[in-house]
């Protein structure tokens, strides 16, 4: 139970001890109704018939009732309602506040009342009070007394306490003690202790752990026998794990800086560093053998395969198992790993590949070398080269282009030819963009863009000279319209006698 919890609970039980107990009590008042200050109130307890002599005397084992005995014993039954749950137990569920239970109570309970006056006596148990001044309550080693509403006092085997609400407190619970006055706080048990001037001031100590907390000057600290954490002012902090303090030398998991000058830290397997006014920062991680450290322009860099040193931003160097790499800017860059090699600068580029490949690219030419040829002239002409498929194509931009290859050709001079055969499949030729002839194994097809339109397609033909005359035929039927005096419809397959054809007028 927490000091808080305990201050709260003290509270409660000066501010409700009157209600509480005369409440208890109206219950025992009205059983023993029998005579006002009388014991023995309520019903006597119907009287047992007499044995009968000539009968065998019996003796039940303990707990054991007069029905059992008749009946011969019973099987263990459960309650008629065996979820049902006490008040009492109902009163102490969602607390671990201790209730207050009444002790030392005896058969028979003896009141007196003259009003304002009231009192009870049962055993060992007392309870009187003047009403609102003043109540007390006895019971076995244990006498509270409240005065007036305000002071409440209490000695007992466990617990004593001396309250003047809501400026003193001095409690005791058990191997406990707490002293509240006013805004300062004092309380230790065996082990802990803990001391506030709130809000000002707040330490305290226990056997597994410490805090401090100065709220004006911004400082909060807690330690463990596991770890802890402190925050003084704005500017420091320190987060650690596996130490009782922040020694970056002996915890497991540490963070820590000085805003904004430094920030540190380190975990089981990493590290870092950041220091922003000197433009710093390093890190290193186990996992992967990895680091990188900065100060200012300079840069390093480690992993388990590539180391780095870097001029930022002129000079950048990484080097590595059979690869190096250099570059200078804006004068040159060149590197290499294993057969293949890159060498850049303003005048031209050239590179190497693992299997030969060689490209170079200077101002207004290119070329590659490789399983494929390709050659730039300026950005007008291109060529390539495919010998795995015999492929050959150029371009002139932006008027000529050519392709050759085992499957055909193509050849253009945009807007005005263009001629391309695929052997053995089609060939189309193109004049200007109106004029196209295409034939293929199906058939051909001649046009003259917008008007004419001529062609077949097996052993089906169409002749359109827009947008007066269209013909179209096959095996079993055909269409000519000679707009607007002359159509004629015929189709084999709907089964018409003759053809249906219509002249105007």
């Amino acid at each position: 139970m927490t000091v808080m919890t305990r201050l709260f609970g003290w509270f409660l039980a000066c501010s409700v001890l009157v209600v509480s107990l005369l409440g208890s009590e109206r219950e025992s008042f009205a059983q023993g109704l029998g005579g006002m200050g009388m014991p023995g109130g309520g019903q006597p307890s119907p009287a047992k018939p007499a044995p009968n002599p000539k009968e065998p005397v019996t003796h039940a084992a303990s707990g054991a009732s007069d029905d059992t005995m008749r009946l011969g014993g019973s099987e263990p039954t459960l309650p008629a309602n065996p979820l049902e749950i006490s008040p009492e137990v109902q009163k102490q569920i969602g607390t671990d506040a201790d209730r207050d239970i009444e002790k030392g109570r005896g058969p028979k309970t003896y009141r007196t009342i003259i009003p304002p006056y009231y009192s009870e006596k049962s055993g060992e148990y007392s309870f009187k009070t003047v009403f609102p001044v003043w109540v007390e309550r006895k019971q076995p080693n244990d006498r509270a007394s409240l005065f007036g509403g305000l002071y409440y006092n209490r000695r007992s085997t466990k617990y004593d306490a001396d309250v003047l609400f809501p400026l003193v407190w001095n409690v005791r619970d058990d191997k406990s003690h707490t002293t509240v006055v006013g805004p300062f706080m004092h309380h230790h048990a065996p082990g802990e202790e803990d001391n506030w001037l709130a809000p000002f001031f707040f330490y305290g100590t226990g056997p597994q752990s410490s805090y401090l907390h100065i709220p004006p000057l911004l400082t909060f600290t807690r330690h463990s026998a596991t770890g802890g954490f402190n925050w003084i002012g704005l500017l420091y902090y320190c987060a650690f794990q596996g130490y009782t303090s922040c020694s970056p030398s002996h915890t497991e998991n540490v963070d820590y800086g000085l805003a904004p000058f430094f920030f540190a830290g380190k975990s089981e397997r990493s590290r870092y560093e950041f220091v922003p006014p000197l433009l710093h920062y390093f890190n290193y991680s186990e996992l992967d053998d990895s680091s990188t450290n900065v100060w200012g322009p300079l840069i390093w860099k480690h992993s388990a395969d590539t180391d780095t040193f870097d001029v930022f931003p002129i000079f950048w160097h990484n080097w590595g198992k059979n690869k190096d790499n250099v570059t200078v800017f804006p004068l040159f860059h060149y590197g290499y790993e294993g057969n293949s090699s890159k060498l850049i600068n303003p005048l031209f580029y050239w590179s190497r590949g693992e299997k030969g490949e060689s490209t170079f690219a200077t101002w207004g030419y290119a070329r590659y070398r490789g399983r494929t040829t390709f050659d730039m002239v300026t950005p007008l002409y291109w060529h390539y080269t495919d010998p795995d498929i015999g492929l050959s194509r150029t371009v002139v931009l932006p008027f000529v282009y050519t392709s050759s290859s085992p499957r055909g050709y193509d050849t253009g001079v945009f807007p005005f030819f263009f001629h391309g055969k695929r052997y053995d499949l089609s060939e189309t030729t193109w004049v200007t963009p109106f004029f196209q002839h295409t034939h293929d194994l199906e058939g051909w097809a001649t046009n003259v863009y917008p008007f004419l339109f001529l062609g077949r397609t097996n052993e089906s033909t169409h002749t359109v000279v827009a947008p007066i005359f269209w013909d179209f035929a096959s095996p079993h039927s055909r269409s000519t319209v000679a707009f607007p005096l002359y159509w004629r419809f015929s189709d084999d397959t709907l089964g018409l006698p003759a053809a249906r054809q219509h002249v105007l007028p």
